[in-house]
């Protein structure tokens, strides 16, 4: 039993002062990590459940779901958002057979789930719909100054030219948005028809919900060659969405902002050059990685992906990180000791924090591949954290890396002592790692900014084992979701919420 002992000549208001000073740092180190709920969300979210094929697969009338580049379509890219009591969620429903895009809001103080299912459905690789194609992830956003909704899907690179056959020529881009006020409508009006339409002169008809363009202009040289949606609004609330423009070594960040007053995107700003070398350097370069609205800030933290494939990196190689002082990241670009760059970027090494590869041994033509595991973030006071994997084909030879900078220090700092993860997320000036065990259980690991001491703080242990999943953290709150491992093209889709019991030290 805990007991505070106190002298009999103490002033009683120094006694209650030392009494509440000891019980709340006693209820600090008895924090704990709680998993708070496990809500079903479907048991129909899509999953590729077949084999990896090739382009010239015809499996169109198996029942298992063979891919060309990974299984996971549902409870993958950025499909998950908290606003206010609810959570919004996107996946694909499955089987093979139907695949429509569908979107869930879960009302936390009801529990009431309610699903919209969108007329399109997963075109597949390249528009062979029974090839399934990972990359093409529903992102979804709110904003929070007119509570719409919006959604960008189904998309890899495609435009009038890719695929070949120009079945694409008018649908090359998806997007689909809310009236105002959608979001936070009464749980029996979150429908379909909270969406707009499409009434331009391509519509296919009143079932049409797809919009190809965000401006509300029909622009190819725009809206065409995208990947990777992905949404985050900046501190004034104000919603902004990036994604890759180009191909894997040919290609760059755009990205625009939501006038929610006039309820119009505005033209994409480039964050980087296409055709590098036409702009001086030797070899074009695409870039892998995310961009961020952490810690007050637009940022972007990325690997770079040479078009020279003689050197030897097989695919990516380094850490590149920039943030920018203006509001919206149009403009005043600078590097992680605060030296403006050149806008847009052109070359890569006027960011480069570390070269990873260097950790390992092998020099022979790509053998070194740096693909897994490449995450960063930033804690509130300023703590910069890259995290990555190198693998040594040559020598099979695998190295974790940890690369941080601490709040007010000039350097970063590298550590190979890192047990390895595939994403990195902050909450106040902490920084966490997430992720599933080999058995499939949810792990929280937290250090403090600025350091590489992890200790684990929550063990999920029995249970339902899951595959993979997508987290998203508000309020303290880490909102986890996942598909549940099983078999098939349909399986269950689930979202754990998880206190993460962040205390107030102010």
């Amino acid at each position: 039993m805990f007991k505070i002992r106190l002298k009999r000549h103490m002033s009683l208001p120094l006694k209650i002062l030392i009494v509440s000073f000891v019980l709340l740092h006693v209820k600090w180190l008895h924090a704990e990590v709680t998993l708070l709920n496990e809500v079903l969300i479907t048991d129909s979210g899509l999953h590729f459940d077949g084999r990896k094929v090739g382009k010239d697969a015809q499996t169109s009338a198996t029942n298992t779901y063979d891919y060309y580049f990974g299984r996971s379509i549902s409870a993958h890219g950025d499909s998950i958002k908290v606003y206010q009591e609810y959570v919004f969620m996107t996946w694909y429903r499955g089987g093979k057979f139907d695949r429509r895009v569908m979107l869930t809001r879960l009302n936390t103080k009801t529990g009431s789930i309610q699903h919209i299912a969108f007329p399109h459905r997963h075109t597949g690789f390249r528009n062979m719909w029974w090839i399934g194609e990972s990359h093409n992830a529903i992102a979804v956003a709110i904003s929070p100054i007119n509570e719409t909704i919006h959604l960008l899907y189904d998309m890899h690179a495609y435009s009038a030219k890719k695929p070949s056959d120009g079945s694409l020529a008018t649908d090359y881009f998806r997007y689909s948005y809310s009236v105002p006020g959608a979001a936070t409508v009464a749980d029996e009006d979150f429908t379909l028809a909270q969406f707009v339409p499409d009434e331009s002169p391509i519509s296919t008809g009143d079932y049409d919900y797809k919009h190809l363009t965000m401006t509300g202009t029909i622009d190819p040289s725009q809206f065409a060659g995208l990947t990777y949606p992905t949404f985050f609004t900046n501190t004034d609330g104000t919603l902004l969405m990036y994604m890759r423009k180009g191909g894997n070594n040919n290609g760059g960040y755009v990205f625009n902002r939501y006038d929610a007053e006039n309820q119009v995107w505005s033209d994409f700003t480039q964050f980087n050059v296409l055709n590098a070398s036409n702009h001086g350097l030797a070899y074009d370069w695409g870039l892998y990685g995310n961009m961020k609205y952490v810690n007050g800030k637009l940022r972007v933290g990325f690997q770079r992906r040479s078009s020279n494939n003689n050197d030897k990196y097989q695919y990516q190689n380094g850490f590149y990180y920039a943030y920018s002082d203006h509001p919206d990241g149009f403009g005043e670009w600078k590097t992680h000791n605060g030296e403006v760059i050149p806008f847009p970027l052109v070359d890569a090494d006027d960011i480069k924090i570390f070269e990873p590869g260097d950790l390992v041994k092998t020099t022979t033509p790509n053998q070194v591949s740096i693909v897994r595991g490449f995450d960063w973030n930033v804690t509130e006071k300023g703590d910069v954290h890259l995290i990555g994997t190198v693998i040594d084909k040559e020598n099979k030879d695998t190295v974790h890396v940890h690369t941080y900078k601490p709040a007010g220090a000039s350097e970063f700092i590298t550590s190979t002592d890192f047990a390895g993860a595939s994403e990195i997320y902050t909450a106040g000036d902490d920084i966490y790692i997430i992720g599933l065990t080999r058995d499939g259980y949810p792990f929280v690991e937290k250090a403090q900014g600025g350091t590489n001491e992890f200790s684990r703080i929550y063990q999920g242990r029995g249970g339902k084992r899951f595959d993979h999943g997508k987290v998203h953290i508000s309020q303290g709150k880490l909102y986890y979701y996942l598909m549940e491992r099983g078999s098939g093209s349909a399986q269950p889709l689930y979202l754990q919420i998880i206190d993460l019991d962040i205390v107030d030290k102010s």
